[in-house]
């Protein structure tokens, strides 16, 4: 080697710290020794080695925990560290890796293994400056030495304690926005938080989540999720705006102070990867005066385990919604349609309450679809199916009934209302343009609407049955437009 590479050997073996010296000095190294961990942590301060060559156990201090030490100084941490291990493998190997060590190297390991080790740990390093302490500075003693290795243990252990934490979480609470409300709690006794963001995206949809303390403002609300926006946009987080979604969830914990968006700054935020596919990011929000705390305490594994744990809770709701959702126009799927009017009958029998029942087609969607292809027809669907979501109510239940069918359940409906939610959607489709790949596509619609009144006979099959029936009078009277029960619209 042109410059000798100073390299310091700890074992409290003299055997094997002569063997090793003579070893690596006749490879050109530079060699030093130290019989326990404390001298090694003393040497390594004072003279600033190129590489350290330590046995995992030594006397009053073992080398896994002056490594630990190392590898959290600003200092040291890229000196490489070799630990030799008992060569058993087992729990010595685990926890020097956890420790931070560079290279793993059995007691029984060759010369040549020896040697090769460490020059992998060297290649493309220069020997580094002998280290000159500043004036009035002296190397550590043993009692510094100790408390820096405690405090380090001590992160460690704490560390160790929010990872269960956050575990626990994924382990008792399985509903997704009991899952997001636990953890900005759990994150919250980390460190100073007043809101979370996360996305997520598995390539295909892709769902915004922020959480906030409850009673949170409008603006406030609004700054979270276009500061979470920023950071999907910056991580590079595949979506497609046609399907992507936002879910604002109240953390369950009182409004502070500072809820207000122009003290709202950026404290942590992790993004994670499987592959080429960025799968999301986690970021939490303090205040200005709090971020750099908060920010060291949130450390990035932290936040891509409690995204982990987040993330599988959305999987399983995203399963649990594939099961019951129309893959391209995201409405409830029939089996859903079929299940929850069955619930809602029950109920109104019980109750006492009426419900309306609309059914939808679009005429001469076939012709869409031999004109303009398929693709033109999926789109006519999907924004039709958007013009319906937006016309309804939030209480009422709009679905895919099959092919170009749509069919809505209006609770607490009679007919006359519900016609007048039908007339409303059949204006809106009539008026509105397509986005498919030709200069221009309109349709129309047929809807055909019946009710259920307290008191009355059958089940929600023959309200469906006869919805149906007067969709089959609309388009026989000529499409596009609304016909009631024929055997209620007279007398309703």
């Amino acid at each position: 080697m042109p410059d000798a590479f100073r390299l310091l050997i700890a074992d409290e073996s003299d055997t094997v710290t002569e063997m090793l010296s003579w070893l690596f000095g006749s490879e050109g190294f530079e060699p030093e020794t130290a019989a326990d961990g404390m001298a090694a942590l003393r040497s390594v301060f004072s003279r600033n080695p190129d590489l350290v060559l330590m046995a995992a156990r030594l006397p009053r201090l073992d080398g896994i925990q002056a490594c630990r030490l190392l590898k959290s100084d600003s200092g040291t941490r890229d000196i490489p560290v070799i630990l030799i291990t008992s060569g058993d493998g087992g729990a010595e190997s685990l926890f020097a890796a956890r420790a931070g060590a560079d290279r793993c190297l059995a007691r029984d390991a060759s010369p040549v293994e020896a040697l090769a080790a460490a020059r992998e740990c060297l290649e493309g390093r220069t020997p580094r400056p002998e280290e000159i302490l500043p004036a009035g500075r002296s190397t550590p003693g043993d009692l510094e030495l100790l408390a820096r290795v405690n405090a380090v243990l001590d992160a460690a252990l704490s560390e160790a304690t929010l990872a269960s934490e956050i575990d626990r979480v994924g382990r008792d609470v399985d509903d997704f926005e009991s899952a997001a409300r636990a953890l900005f709690r759990v994150l919250r006794t980390i460190a100073p938080a007043s809101a979370m963001g996360v996305v997520f995206s598995d390539g295909v949809c892709t769902e915004g989540v922020s959480v906030f303390p409850d009673g949170s403002g409008d603006p406030f609300r609004e700054k979270v999720r276009e500061k979470t926006l920023r950071l999907r946009a910056a991580a590079g987080v595949t979506f497609s705006p046609g399907r992507e979604t936002w879910v604002e969830i109240p953390g369950g914990l009182g409004v502070r102070d500072f809820d207000s968006p122009d003290v709202l700054a950026s404290t942590a935020s992790c993004s994670v990867r499987a592959g080429d596919l960025v799968k999301g990011i986690l970021a939490v929000y303090s205040a200005p005066e709090e971020a750099t705390a908060a920010g060291a305490a949130l450390t990035e594994p932290l936040l891509r385990q409690a995204f982990t744990v987040l993330e599988s809770a959305w999987l399983y709701r995203q399963i649990a919604r594939v099961s019951v959702t129309d893959g391209l126009t995201g409405l409830a799927n029939v089996r859903q349609f079929r299940e929850h009017m069955q619930r809602e009958h029950s109920r109104a029998r019980r109750h006492g309450e009426p419900y309306a029942v609309l059914m939808m087609d679009i005429d001469h969607f076939k012709k869409i679809n031999d004109v303009y292809g398929h693709p033109a027809g999926d789109t006519v669907l999907r924004e039709i199916a958007g013009i319906v979501r937006d016309t309804v109510r939030s209480t009422d239940f709009p679905a895919r009934y099959g092919g170009e069918e749509f069919i809505v359940f209006l609770p607490q409906t009679r007919l006359p209302e519900a016609a007048l939610v039908g007339e409303r959607i059949r204006e809106a489709v009539e008026r509105f343009v397509f986005a498919a790949p030709s200069p221009m596509i309109r349709c129309t619609v047929s809807v055909g609407i019946a009710d259920y009144l307290p008191g009355g006979e059958g089940t929600e099959r023959d309200v469906i049955g006869r919805a149906d029936q007067a969709l089959y009078a609309a388009k026989h009277a000529g499409r596009n437009q609304v016909k009631c029960d024929p055997a209620r619209e007279t007398g309703a």
